[in-house]
């Protein structure tokens, strides 16, 4: 059996509140079920933790893109992310021509209220 140190499961600990955090922003559950987002949860948990690693496990993009199964490329954009700008696609301020990594931007979202409430 590998063993897990406990800052992994740390980290495990915290992308899943950010993930957690990044539904509630969004409206919860019954929203993603509404506006028929549900397959963006799959994206929105590799955002949590690109960011949580970024942040908290303080790794590079290659370090991110090697755990997570993506490209460095992706990882980039992820983290590239504008939150404001997700804020404003959500509300609807722009439109879906109009390129946003909203998952990346989520996370960010998430991460910083978590943050402000001390739970982060």
């Amino acid at each position: 059996m590998v063993e897990v140190s406990p800052q992994v499961h740390d980290l495990d600990d915290r992308a899943m509140r950010v993930f957690l955090k990044a539904i509630d922003v969004l409206g919860g559950p019954r929203a993603l079920v509404e506006h028929r987002r549900l397959t963006w949860l799959p994206s929105l948990m590799e955002a949590a933790y690109a960011v949580v690693l970024r942040e908290e496990g303080h790794k590079t993009a290659d370090e991110i893109a090697s755990f997570l199964g993506l490209s460095t490329a992706s990882v980039r954009n992820l983290l590239a992310a504008q939150p404001e700008a997700v804020e404003e696609r959500l509300k609807g301020e722009l439109t879906e021509e109009q390129r946003v990594h909203v998952a990346g931007g989520l996370a960010k979202l998430a991460y910083r209220a978590l943050q402000q409430e001390g739970a982060a």
